[in-house]
């Protein structure tokens, strides 16, 4: 598929230069050799793209790069630069990325085990933790967005070392979380212990990491909350036009009643595992509402043409409508439910981002300069460039 992809990408970049190329008549030779030329470029230019990712050489430049951040001393946020909650995002999505590293070089395994290590202690840091001693919590909360990124770490964790020393931990937490689920009227529980909002993307991610442990340790937690969340959302939880799910349930924020882009792109890449027959329906109606399609690259709406909707920090900056978190992420979407397409348009979209950043900060621009160094956008790469399948 992905070699199909790449032909499909040339195709699609080669026929403009090439038709107008074959059309103009002899006279116009030097205009003629200019469009070829350009056609023989970008030809050059797209497969290394492609090769560059293929033969996993983009996501070793990555690897290379967590590893230097998860080896060096942890001294809090302020290090990377990202909220509580985006730290433990990061490590969620690096993790999971170090364990398909790994499965897909085994010998790196010795190597990386230690490394998710670092990963759960940093993930337990005072800047990242709501807990004081995550071992002696009489009260979980409502912290349903840390609890459930830190439970898919564990889980990566047992996944590639088969070490069964955090089990007990993993097992509370797994079976706190389905318990809320299943408790909840509309089967979604709240992200954060002071905000009432219920956001089916974040329970996508709890429900994978119940998922996660149901498959490491043969149990049947996740059997419930999966059945209920997804009933709950077919019937009620999607708007009825596009089928999409709403980005938020109790209705209390501006953007509630749209389904959004970055949510969507978020949702397919954590559903793709439990439910693959849902998410490959969601993201057909996905694509049929947000995708814009430009040929060799591509994005993704943030919310439909009607709504007015200011960008905030989950959907990073909004540009004709087409918003850099809901492609961003749509990276791991698109990997998840198999549109190499999709992937390589929307990486096509992120190295152009990249040289623009690597120009721009060479020339002492501080802020491209973090964003090609963001740890928590490297790991969401490096998770969707490593992508197999765990079992």
């Amino acid at each position: 598929m992905s070699v199909i992809a790449l032909l499909i990408l040339l195709t699609f970049g080669s026929a403009i230069p090439l038709s107008l190329a074959l059309w103009l008549k002899k006279r116009y030779k030097k205009t003629k050799f200019i469009l070829f030329a350009i056609t023989g470029l970008f030809i050059l230019t797209q497969t290394s793209i492609w090769l560059y990712d293929f033969s996993g050489m983009q996501a070793n430049n990555h690897y290379l790069q967590l590893k230097t951040f998860l080896n060096q001393p942890f001294t809090g946020l302020s290090q990377v630069g990202l909220s509580r909650s985006k730290g433990i995002i990061a490590l969620s999505y690096m993790t999971e990325g170090l364990v398909s590293y790994a499965i897909q070089k085994p010998d790196k395994q010795p190597e990386i085990i230690p490394l998710l290590e670092k990963a759960i202690k940093i993930a337990l840091h005072p800047d990242i933790s709501p807990y004081r001693d995550i071992n002696k919590v009489s009260n979980w909360g409502e912290e349903g967005l840390y609890l459930s990124h830190f439970n898919v770490i564990l889980g990566a964790y047992q996944r590639l070392s088969r070490n069964r020393k955090y089990l007990p931990l993993n097992r509370t937490i797994s079976q706190y979380l389905a318990k809320k689920i299943i408790g909840e009227p509309q089967h979604n529980i709240r992200s954060y212990e002071k905000a009432q909002d219920r956001w089916p993307a974040d329970n996508a991610v709890t429900l994978y990491s119940l998922y996660l442990f149901d498959r490491n340790n043969n149990t049947q937690i996740s059997q419930m909350p999966i059945k209920q969340w997804l009933e709950y959302m077919k019937n009620q939880g999607n708007e009825p036009k596009t089928k999409l799910p709403y980005s938020e349930l109790t209705g209390i924020e501006k953007y509630s009643k749209y389904p959004r882009g970055c949510a969507l792109s978020w949702t397919a890449k954590y559903m793709g595992d439990f439910a693959p027959k849902e998410t490959r329906e969601l993201w057909h109606n996905y694509k049929q509402h947000y995708y814009k399609n430009f040929l060799i690259v591509s994005g993704f709406r943030e919310y439909p043409p009607h709504a007015n909707i200011k960008p905030d920090s989950d959907s990073g900056p909004i540009v004709f409508g087409i918003g850099a978190g809901a492609t961003g992420l749509a990276l791991n979407g698109s990997k998840s439910v198999g549109d190499y397409l999709t992937y390589y348009q929307v990486n096509n979209a992120i190295r152009f981002v990249d040289i623009v950043a690597n120009i721009l900060s060479s020339l002492g621009d501080k802020k491209w300069e973090k964003l090609s160094q963001d740890v928590l956008a490297t790991s969401i790469r490096f998770n969707a460039e490593t992508k197999v399948y765990w079992y």
